[in-house]
């Protein structure tokens, strides 16, 4: 697999609503791939191949969880608020860049040192309007590298590899998606037109989803994200059973725990295709029911008066940490899939 692009994604800084920095790096990356490439006003890229009856929208989103400067005190701490879902418990003493629009600005998020907690603060959970980000700079030097009320915050995490082809890395939720749209975009000769839609604002409402698919118009779409690997201590498999290294996994419903509202139920149609072609092509897949979340193809389906959609999800441990965890197995199959999907006409 191509490592070094996914380090490239991975280590991008791009969180909710400042995308751009990924956008380089993907319009770099499909240069030369044969793809149109547009932009439109919100900051979703799209990569157009293939030209026939119909059209096939896949999108995978480039914005990963972060922060954005809530409030500077004088001498200089920041208090922030959270872009996207973000356990608070994860947050102390994680490395930030403060993106300054002069410079950019490395700190770290601090909070009072257990010492001098009180014993009932000790056992309570340490919510993140009670921590704050330390640069080491004061208020007015954070002015004039131009960070103000607004500036996101990204975190600093580099990509490594782990045993037995895994590899850890910030933002593979969905970077990871990101890696496998750009291969697989590169490699296919499609029989149909094939849009491929690097959404922005995903972590807070599939918002570029939403408006890229009233734009595209498209047949048939398909969303690509990362969802929850169960196969670690702490965790019943009946809650969560997909596995790293089985293979990508097409999923049948999410939403909301207890009532799979605000998601995705896969049409049967585009759901059984892709499970066809997997089979056909000896591809390892796995199906989900999801409880707790949902993807961009919950924004696709609904629009224009409905697009029948899917979603082909990438096995992650840890998913909406710094260091979320995905096999490369699981890429390459998710690859070969797309692959299959953009040269084959869907029988329906």
């Amino acid at each position: 697999m191509n490592l070094e692009l996914l380090r490239k994604l991975g280590e991008s800084h791009g969180v909710t609503g400042s995308e751009y920095g990924v956008a380089a790096v993907i319009k770099e990356e499909l240069r030369e791939s044969g793809a149109r490439i547009y932009e439109d006003r919100f900051g979703n890229l799209f990569a157009e191949k293939g030209s026939g009856e119909r059209t096939l929208m896949i999108a995978a989103h480039t914005d990963e969880i972060g922060l954005i400067v809530k409030h500077i005190d004088e001498k200089g701490f920041i208090r922030f608020a959270k872009l996207g879902g973000i356990p608070d418990q994860i947050l102390p003493a994680q490395r930030v860049l403060v993106h300054g629009m002069k410079k950019r600005v490395h700190g770290v998020i601090g909070c009072k040192a257990i010492h001098v907690m009180k014993e009932d603060e000790r056992k309570q959970l340490l919510t993140y309007d009670r921590m704050f980000i330390d640069t080491g700079a004061t208020k007015e030097q954070l002015e004039s590298c131009g960070v103000r009320v607004g500036t996101p915050i990204s975190f600093v995490r580099g990509l490594t590899e782990l045993e037995n082809d895994l590899i850890v890395g910030k933002a593979m939720d969905d970077r990871a998606g990101c890696y496998v749209l750009i291969e697989a975009l590169k490699r296919a000769n499609p029989k149909n037109r094939i849009v491929t839609v690097f959404t922005v604002q995903e972590e807070v409402g599939l918002r570029g989803a939403t408006m890229s698919a009233y734009a595209v118009k498209p047949d048939i779409g398909i969303a690509i994200d990362t969802t929850i690997a169960g196969d670690h201590p702490e965790i019943a498999e009946q809650d969560a059973s997909v596995k790293l290294g089985r293979g990508p996994t097409i999923v049948v419903a999410d939403g909301r725990k207890d009532s799979l509202g605000g998601g995705m139920i896969a049409n049967p149609l585009v759901r059984g295709w892709l499970m066809e072609l997997a089979e056909s092509g000896g591809i390892p897949y796995q199906l989900e029911v999801l409880e707790g979340g949902s993807t961009d193809a919950a924004a696709i389906q609904m629009s224009q008066s409905g697009i029948p959609s899917a979603c082909i999800s990438i096995p992650s441990r840890y998913v909406h940490s710094f260091s979320e965890v995905v096999s490369k197995k699981d890429l390459e199959g998710c690859v070969e899939l797309l692959v299959k999907a953009m040269e084959s006409n869907p029988p329906f």
